[in-house]
């Protein structure tokens, strides 16, 4: 395949979605391995959380093929795209900064790594809801945007 065709064919939302999650699970587990000391250590935490921790990188994969989807569809209806997948990030890495209690008094944070160390849980469940509700809120933004691109061809 030619370099020019290589870059007029764009990537599929699909592999967008694989790109996300393995990058979601990637800054996740380098976090835990930092906060842990350890290589095999995040391993054994995701065995044991991943009824906590499937659900966010499926919503953040979800939600980045989504945004791919979405933008692809505004550029050939010539209309602006504005999105940003930052939520489902923050949650997730919020939810593993009990693992850096050892570096937080460094930076003055003891108090958020203990806070984040008891509440742990409920923080991962908080994680899961705002990963569903921001991937709701882009399956909303992308069926409006076929509405939308609908009208404006129909114009």
């Amino acid at each position: 395949m030619s370099p020019d065709r290589l870059r007029r064919r764009p990537a599929s939302p699909a592999l967008w979605a694989l790109a996300g999650a393995a990058g979601l699970t990637g800054v996740l587990y380098v976090i835990q391995a930092l906060g842990m000391r350890d290589l095999v250590e995040p391993l054994r935490f995701s065995s044991r959380k991943w009824y906590f921790l499937a659900p966010i990188v499926l919503g953040f994969s979800v939600q980045t093929g989504l945004f791919r989807a979405m933008h692809l569809k505004a550029v050939r209806a010539g209309l602006p795209m504005v999105a940003s997948g930052g939520t489902s990030t923050t949650s997730m890495i919020a939810c593993c900064l009990h693992n850096l209690t050892p570096l937080a008094p460094l930076a003055g944070l003891g108090g958020l790594a203990a806070f984040t160390s008891k509440y742990q849980d409920a923080i991962f469940a908080f994680s899961v809801a705002v990963t569903a509700a921001g991937t709701a809120l882009m399956l909303k933004k992308y069926l409006r945007l076929d509405a939308s691109a609908a009208c404006r061809t129909h114009q």
